[in-house]
C-alpha cells in the first residue's frame, strides 16, 4: 500500500467535502456525492480495491452530474479536486495490482 497516495486521496476528499458540505441540503447531488465520498473513505481505509475502482469510474458520472453548476466557484474547485482524487485513487489501483 501507498500510504502517500491514500493520504494524498484523503486530502482531495477532505476538499471536496468541505466545498460542497453547504450544499447538502439544497442539492440532491450533493448530500449523494458526500455519502459516496464516506464510503470511499472507509474503502481506503480497509483497501478495499473493488470499492476503490468503482469510486474511480463513478467520478466521472460526478463530473456529468455537476455540469448545470459549471462556472459557479464552489463547484469548479471542487471537480478540479475530484480530478486529483481520480489520478491517486488510479496510481493506488497501479500500486496494488503491482
Amino acid at each position: 500500500m501507498n500510504k502517500l497516495s491514500v493520504d494524498k486521496a484523503l486530502e482531495e476528499i477532505s476538499a471536496i467535502e468541505r466545498l460542497i458540505e453547504p450544499y447538502r441540503y439544497e442539492a440532491y447531488e450533493a448530500k449523494r456525492i458526500l455519502n459516496d465520498l464516506a464510503a470511499l473513505r472507509d474503502a481506503l481505509g480497509k483497501m478495499d480495491k473493488e470499492s476503490i475502482k468503482s469510486f474511480t469510474e463513478k467520478i466521472s458520472t460526478i463530473e456529468a452530474e455537476a455540469a448545470p453548476y459549471r462556472g459557479f466557484g464552489p463547484i469548479e474547485e471542487a471537480l478540479e479536486h475530484a480530478r486529483k482524487l481520480r489520478e491517486e485513487l488510479k496510481k493506488l489501483l497501479t500500486i496494488e495490482a503491482e
